[in-house]
């Protein structure tokens, strides 16, 4: 889902901004900072034991420069700091963008049914578990996504997708160990060298040394697809971006950028030319889209 290119950045992390405001004040009014409740989700429960650490409990490194244009004041419980998000990309290899000289070699055809069939169920559960969480299992209408949920422009449909992606990272994360142990990597980023035009990966290590030099202004221009897989080699062979539609009636696609470098452009398109790999949809209803051993 992640596209937060200079162009624009996506809905959910504006709803991080956003967030601040309402969303940690209405998960403190619920029960006592620190303290999970028997129906905390993943996310709000590791915002509850960890204010402020929205890095750390959603992946989000564009969180800190998001926070400077909230729409309302930061209070200091709430305000971002650095730190590893995913333990994964450590322990997986460095993942090698094709190029005309060497092309990574696609997951063999039964494996990789094996790992999208994973994939579109930690998808559907984690979609599953959200609604029954705020829902009681239905799904919201379309009218309800988009009304504001907490501040004054987070919609439901910007607040269920971010947790529902939250939601996936655990089941992901289960099922990719065992089929492609050290072969997956979960939201990584890559970022547009601007002088030589090459899209380089960027580990936890390089975003904090960035962070540390730049601000978090150094990150901008980054791509951050939700699932990366690699061949035996390192090389990308296969990127898949999770998309959670709000209502479940409307169909999952691709979005264009609005301005700047890629205005206009598709995600979608964005994504190929710079990992060299198509870029498949997930979604709950549609699963991975589109099917077939032809696509």
């Amino acid at each position: 889902m992640r596209h937060c290119a200079r162009s624009r950045l996506p809905g959910w992390l504006v709803l991080l901004a956003v967030l601040q405001a309402g969303c940690l004040s209405e998960l403190d009014a619920e029960g006592e900072v620190g303290k999970c409740g028997p129906r905390d989700l993943t996310p709000e429960c590791c915002l509850k034991q960890n204010p402020g650490h929205w890095e750390r409990c959603t992946g989000s490194s564009e969180m800190a420069q998001l926070a400077k244009t909230a729409p309302r004041p930061i209070s200091t419980s709430t305000k971002v700091v650095a730190g590893a998000t995913a333990a994964v990309m450590a322990a997986a290899m460095n993942p090698q963008i094709n190029s005309a000289e060497r092309r990574g070699v696609a997951l063999a055809a039964d494996l990789l049914m094996k790992v999208e069939r994973e994939i579109e169920q930690c998808v559907r559960r984690a979609d599953q578990k959200v609604n029954d969480y705020h829902f009681n299992g239905r799904s919201p209408s379309w009218e309800l996504c988009q009304q504001v949920k907490v501040g004054e422009k987070t919609t439901w449909a910007m607040y269920l997708g971010l947790f529902k992606h939250e939601e996936s990272w655990p089941c992901l994360r289960e099922a990719l160990d065992k089929l492609l142990p050290k072969r997956y990597l979960l939201h990584p980023r890559f970022q547009l060298n601007e002088r030589t035009g090459q899209w380089k990966f960027l580990d936890e290590t390089k975003v904090r040394q960035i962070v540390s030099e730049q601000g978090w202004k150094g990150l901008w221009g980054i791509i951050e697809p939700d699932i990366v897989l690699m061949d035996e080699n390192g090389f990308i062979v296969h990127v898949y971006d999770l998309k959670f539609p709000c209502a479940d009636t409307n169909d999952a696609l691709w979005r264009s950028y609005s301005e700047g470098r890629w205005k206009n452009e598709m995600q979608d398109s964005v994504y190929r030319n710079a990992l060299k790999v198509q870029p498949w949809l997930v979604s709950p209803r549609q699963g991975v889209e589109p099917k077939g051993p032809g696509r």
